[in-house]
């Protein structure tokens, strides 16, 4: 330990005397480690959030979609595919048992509201009241749509936070009046928040109206964008399915051996979906992490290189009044762990703060996790000795007559 104690001490003394190699050193270990960083907690974030969804929501969840994707619920490129009708929630109730409750879904992205002097473009869902159950999703203040706004197609509404704040601010927009596509509706209340999802999607940037005000007072659109189901018994989930395919292949007068003109989605599915739009980034991130660290390595070890160089007065000295090989391997070892270790901390720091900025401005999900530290630890310590030994060994094998010669 005394060993250890002294080559530290001076390490530090070294270090100390040549701060800007030491400088450089750090930035470029830094900047890896960062992207190190960032990408475990993009990663762990996406997951966290994806089984987050998939527990509130639950394993007995079933969406089905018009398309022929299976991932998106329709074909690549299309957004014009329509296949489900209000009717088919009701033969789907009728001929199937194992259902606990289910709810047409219609909605509009990109749509103008407006409040006073203000407005955004945000997305409208039509709704039944069963939906807020169903999907996790109901009032943070206020009430949410009732059976009696749904037969009278009333124009009430409830405004997700990001809507509240641009319309609204930090004032109550509890029985304030909006006007979605010029039609005045009243706010009724406030959805939960939610933030941005595993896709880079603002959860919060939508309004809910009942879904027979959507269609009598808005849109006129007679399909469903999708019809949301949970079942009754979850042991018997892929009966369900089938059963559900069954009854929709049959009001849609599919022959055997045609394709779905609709996709279902279970949970599962949710968490394949989350994975492969999040790959992309992951990868990438990765990819800048280990170049990252590759030339943080080259660039510790040629400047290591360079310092051997410019000690080699020091080395001879040292050499000369009894330093062992062991003990110049130890000091330029020590020296490069030391530096790799101050750079890992605040390229941690930063990819901390990166995280927390990325999930601030809702760009990805994001958590700070001690495994991106231990992974910091880990990298450094290999990049220290795999790029230090070799001017270490160097620095070791210096003739202490030709050292201090120069």
């Amino acid at each position: 330990m005394a060993r250890i104690a002294r080559i530290t001490r001076e390490s530090f003394r070294v270090m100390g005397a040549n701060r800007t190699r030491v400088f450089i050193m750090m930035l470029g270990m830094a900047v890896g480690v960062a992207s190190l960083t960032l990408m475990i907690c993009v990663s762990k974030g996406a997951y966290e959030e994806v089984m987050d969804i998939v527990n509130r929501q639950g394993p007995d969840l079933l969406q089905v979609r018009p398309g022929t994707d299976k991932h998106t619920g329709l074909p690549s490129g299309s957004r014009a595919v329509v296949s489900l009708l209000e009717e088919d929630v009701d033969a789907i109730l009728q001929h199937i048992g194992n259902i606990r409750a289910i709810s047409p879904v219609k909605d509009r992205k990109e749509v103008e509201v407006k409040h006073g002097d203000k407005f955004t473009l945000t997305r409208i869902f039509g709704i039944t009241p069963v939906w807020s159950e169903i999907r996790d999703f109901g009032p943070s203040k206020g009430e949410f749509i009732s059976e009696e706004d749904l037969s009278f197609a009333a124009r009430v509404c409830i405004i997700g936070q990001t809507v509240k704040k641009n319309l609204f601010g930090d004032t109550d927009p509890i029985g304030q009046t909006i006007r979605i596509k010029d039609v005045p509706f009243t706010v009724k209340g406030e959805l939960q928040w939610k933030g941005i999802s595993s896709a880079g999607r603002d959860r919060d940037d939508r309004i809910v109206v009942p879904i027979t005000a959507y269609t009598k007072r808005l849109f006129r659109d007679i399909y469903l964008t999708q019809i949301v189901i949970t079942v009754a018994d979850i042991s018997n989930l892929d009966k369900t399915i089938e059963d559900v395919r069954s009854v929709l292949r049959e009001r849609h007068k599919i022959s055997a051996g045609e394709p779905d003109d609709f996709a279902m989605r279970t949970p599962q599915d949710l968490i394949d979906l989350a994975y492969s739009t999040t790959r992309s980034l992951i990868n990438l991130l990765t990819g800048i992490a280990g170049v990252s660290l590759l030339v943080a390595g080259i660039v510790i070890m040629n400047i290591m290189l360079a310092s051997v160089s410019a000690r080699r007065n020091e080395i001879g000295i040292r050499r000369a009044i009894g330093a062992k090989k062991r003990d110049i391997i130890s000091q330029f070892v020590m020296e490069g762990f030391l530096i790799s270790m101050m750079g890992g901390l605040l390229g941690t720091m930063l990819g901390f703060g990166g995280s927390i900025i990325l999930s601030y401005l809702k760009v990805a999900a994001s958590r700070v996790t001690l495994l991106a530290l231990a992974a910091s630890i880990v990298s450094c310590s290999l990049i220290a000795v795999v790029f230090g030994i070799y001017p270490a060994k160097k620095a070791a094998n210096q003739s202490p007559v030709d050292a201090l010669r120069t």
